[in-house]
């Protein structure tokens, strides 16, 4: 598939979403900020976790509600909210202020049924797998000059709090427009229930589809017990980095993934074999963190890069490809449970961090990897059986 073979919809619609990757620097940004407030790790991770508990409901709702209304209008909202709370973030000087902010930047996980909704009904069924690897290379890309630019360009000239700042400001100024985009320029889906017949192609058991679910929430889950807040103190505790390096950090993830533009439309492995190749590398990094050095820290997230480019367009085209039409209810009831897992999880991974050591956060999240990996596999043998004939 070349770019040439998409239509004008889905151009529009992935060009767009490299804004995305830039509004991910607020994500890096938030727990950086709070490190250099002074705030301790695990009052932030009681914070974070204070944050997600009414989300965890309203993703559930939110997630239904889209299925008979245009889903436009969810995305609308929920980058309306991502661009306050980067406002929030930048004007904050304080734990409350910190934590309305960070309430505003997580309505974009509320929203996350209308994204899943929304791209069902724009890519093809028999492209979907490619669609979604162009997809993460443009917000890959985006990050990686984005950040290089952070780093090596901006960072000199402007330290500590100043330096989070500007970023949050830009990504404020970005996701102002993102969010009209989605009412004036990108294409309208009337309701995440109303797409082409052929895009829902599901012939197989509920307890099938949701396998996958729980992969992915699973998968989340790891994700979040080493995210951020975990990151970002270690670098500036242990490895006594400055405010810049969790940006550097996910530079090296970034590039490596960006640079799948030139290797990965070579693999024509199935979508269930590159489920388990990229879920396999991910856990294969969360264990090599759990060494304490600097250098193979850093390093590991090429391996990321390449697992991420490998799991994430398999993991969401066999969600797609076998879920029913009523996906916005199950990605919002599962995405409440991922947003209530993070009830307990910042709290969590923020205690075995300071009182038992780093590297356990990260052999939690290596654990939580493998168990995803055996969760997928009735999904991954009903691809394995069925697939072939849909693409045909």
């Amino acid at each position: 598939m070349s770019w040439s073979d998409l239509n004008k919809d889905v151009k529009k619609y992935l060009l767009f979403y490299g804004i995305a990757g830039f509004s991910f620097s607020s994500i890096i940004a938030a727990p950086t900020l709070g490190k250099l407030l002074e705030i301790p790790m695990e009052q932030l991770g009681w914070l974070f976790s204070v944050s997600y508990v009414f989300q965890a409901l309203l993703s559930y709702i939110f997630g239904r509600r889209f299925e008979k209304i245009p889903v436009n209008y969810g995305l609308f909202s929920a980058r309306v909210c991502f661009a306050l709370g980067s406002l929030s973030f930048a004007l904050t000087k304080g734990l409350w202020n910190f934590a309305i902010a960070q309430v505003l930047l997580g309505f974009t996980d509320i929203f996350y049924p209308c994204q899943v909704m929304y791209e069902r009904a724009l890519f093809p069924p028999k492209i979907r797998e490619e669609i979604y690897s162009l997809e993460f290379f443009i917000t890959e890309f985006v990050k990686s000059i984005t950040y290089f630019v952070f780093v090596f360009i901006l960072a000199p000239f402007m330290t500590g709090q100043g330096f989070l700042r500007a970023i949050f400001f830009a990504v404020f100024a970005v996701n102002i427009f993102y969010a009209i985009s989605y009412l004036k320029i990108l294409p309208r889906i009337d309701s995440g229930t109303k797409i082409p017949k052929d895009h829902v192609v599901a012939t197989t058991h509920l307890g099938t589809f949701l396998s996958i679910m729980f992969h992915q929430y699973l998968c989340y889950s790891a994700f979040s017990f080493a995210s951020f807040l975990v990151i970002s103190y270690y670098l500036i505790d242990y490895f006594k980095l400055d405010g810049s390096s969790p940006f550097l950090f996910e530079m090296i993830f970034s590039f490596s993934v960006a640079s799948s533009i030139f290797w990965k439309r070579s693999v024509k492995s199935h979508p269930s074999l590159n489920l388990t190749v990229g879920t396999g590398l991910i856990v294969c990094s969360f264990f090599l963190w759990v060494i304490p050095n600097m250098y193979l820290f850093f390093i590991s997230h090429v391996i990321m890069g390449i697992g991420f480019i490998f799991w994430f367009p398999a993991k969401e085209t066999i969600k797609i490809q076998i879920a029913p039409r009523e996906l916005g209810r199950w990605e919002g009831f599962f995405q409440g449970m991922n947003i209530f897992s993070r009830i307990f999880i910042p709290v969590l991974s923020a205690y075995v961090a300071t009182r038992i050591g780093y590297h356990w956060v990260f052999v939690v999240s290596g654990l939580l990897g493998l168990t995803a990996l055996i969760v997928s596999i009735p999904a991954q043998l009903w691809m394995r059986k069925n697939y072939p004939a849909v693409k045909a």
